[in-house]
């Protein structure tokens, strides 16, 4: 059979043996009749605490967070029913703040096709950075000793709003909550901190409760002392499948509670687990990492993962891909004896500088992939892995 992959921004087909081959993707999807709709009932009726306009007073100012260039969000959809609910709030009493974690900067231009030229012409817009100490305003520390320095235009607004879209993450459990406030506008030494919580097993794919990373992010929000609303779509394969609004923590958890039916999947281990996604997750392979989680849980010892991820970004930073993803938090999800083979844009020489092994094309990597498991593999593909929790049976 041919399975096509979400791989770069064309994909990427692949022939595999029907009778050795599961295709694993999320449940049938029912797309919302009316995202902007579900948006608006989720700001008039929140999952818990009061309304946003209850929140925010005429004059007081409001800090807004959104997603940076990494990640698939409905920025300007989000922000303008956020508006629609403050007609009180004057433009200039309103920043939003784009959450780049420590990530880059993004450029103008990314800017105008995330937001919107005339949303960056009307409102304050500011491009965090996690290395700026002059941006930063200390707030404490967290219970497990996580020090907290975030974006002082965070710490002097009334109100923040965090948006975001929940979706399976590797060490946080899931995305969305807290996450677009810490670490997305944090101190660069202060996330990493937080981000060695990824070591602890309970720090896992698909678990938002009982998970000291997240736990730890979220006591760290609530420790700037500030009005806090959460407003975060749910998403699985690029489709809104509902939103959320409300406490930070409750509404996340009944976001997660939406998802979890369409990611959750269950199926049988194979020897080779082909993994993909499409752009920005393949846009790097300090992105693409998060593929290696979902394969990882269905691959059996001694098999061979193949991520098939464009990469037209490189690498990202080589000791933060190698050491503070790979080694830290990706690592344990694979068994004792593995191979991983990555199908990129990188040349062999680029990709010898990661954790993974070079391979020229699909074709190629399977055809390694068969010489170290044997002739007829069982075969699992994933063709947008990052949207997946798998499970096996039992």
């Amino acid at each position: 059979m041919r399975v096509h992959l979400d791989y770069g921004s064309d994909g990427l087909p692949v022939d595999v043996p029907d009778d050795r081959t599961v295709v694993v993707a999320p449940r049938h999807i029912q797309a919302l009749d009316d995202p902007d709709g579900a948006l608006a009932e989720a700001l008039a009726h929140p999952t818990a605490g009061p309304p946003l306009p209850a929140l925010v007073r005429a004059g007081q100012t409001v800090a807004i967070s959104v997603c940076d260039i990494t990640r698939a969000q409905p920025r300007q959809r989000m922000l303008e029913a956020i508006f629609a609910a403050l007609p009180q709030t004057r433009p200039a009493d309103v920043t939003i703040l784009v959450a780049t974690g420590t990530h880059r900067a993004n450029t103008p231009e990314e800017l105008e096709r995330m937001l919107g030229a005339e949303l960056v012409a009307r409102y304050r817009v500011v491009n965090h950075d996690a290395r700026d100490e002059g941006s930063m305003v200390e707030v404490g520390r967290t219970s497990r000793g996580t020090r907290l320095r975030v974006s002082r235009c965070v710490v002097e607004a009334d109100v923040i709003v965090s948006t975001g879209r929940v979706k399976p993450h590797y060490f946080a459990g899931y995305g969305g909550g807290a996450k677009g406030i810490f670490p997305g506008l944090g101190h660069d030494d202060d996330i990493r901190q937080n981000h060695k919580l990824k070591a602890d097993p309970a720090s896992s794919l698909g678990r938002a409760d009982g998970n000291p990373c997240r736990e730890d992010l979220e006591e760290a929000v609530r420790r700037i002392g500030r009005d806090t609303f959460l407003v975060n779509v749910v998403e699985a394969g690029g489709t809104i499948l509902g939103a959320v609004a409300g406490d930070l923590v409750l509404a996340h958890r009944q976001a997660v509670r939406l998802l979890r039916p369409w990611v959750e999947v269950t199926a049988e281990p194979a020897d080779v687990v082909i993994v993909s996604a499409p752009l920005p997750v393949s846009g790097s392979l300090y992105q693409a990492s998060k593929l290696v989680p979902p394969a990882g849980l269905l691959l059996k010892d001694g098999g061979v993962v193949i991520v098939a991820a464009e990469c037209p970004d490189g690498t990202g930073p080589l000791k933060t891909v190698n050491e503070g993803i790979f080694a830290l938090g990706v690592r344990r999800f694979l068994p004792e004896r593995y191979t991983l083979l990555l199908v990129s844009s990188m040349d062999e020489a680029t990709v010898a500088q990661t954790y993974a092994r070079y391979a020229p094309s699909l074709e190629a990597a399977l055809a390694e992939a068969r010489r170290i498991t044997g002739p007829s593999p069982r075969i699992v593909v994933m063709p947008d892995a990052g949207d997946l929790v798998p499970v096996r049976p039992g």
